[in-house]
């Protein structure tokens, strides 16, 4: 018999082969595994020589919590570094210009003086 004249030839073709694709996806997701598996039982052997406990304990707890504290702390003392220094430029950026409201008032006392001065303020 030819595939051509049984129909249902083709189709099971078509499911053997889609059994075999099943079958290698299969063995390499279980090669992960295993591979996966030997990994962290020789992270967790390594840990063990090391003699860290693998086992969560309070001090642990306590050291993470601190740990988070920490990084809570430091985020909000630079957070108010940052609205100080703001504060800071904002004062002196008000005496800039009050400095500059200054020097308009002196250029009419004597108009005709030329400061040092003058040149750097006309370059800023």
């Amino acid at each position: 018999m030819s595939s051509s004249s049984n129909p249902s030839l083709p189709h099971l073709h078509n499911l053997v082969s889609s059994l075999q694709t099943v079958e290698k996806r299969y063995s390499t997701n279980q090669a992960n595994i295993n591979n996966t598996e030997r990994r962290q039982q020789f992270q967790s052997y390594l840990m063990e020589l090391d003699g860290i406990d693998l086992e969560e304990d309070d001090h642990d707890r306590a050291f993470t919590q601190l740990s988070l504290d920490t990084v809570y702390a430091s985020h909000a003392a630079a957070h108010n570094r940052v609205l100080q220094y703001t504060k800071l430029l904002m004062l002196l950026k008000r005496e800039e210009e009050l400095w500059a409201e200054r020097v308009e008032k002196a250029r009419y006392v004597m108009p005709e003086y030329k400061s040092r001065w003058c040149l750097n303020l006309q370059e800023s």
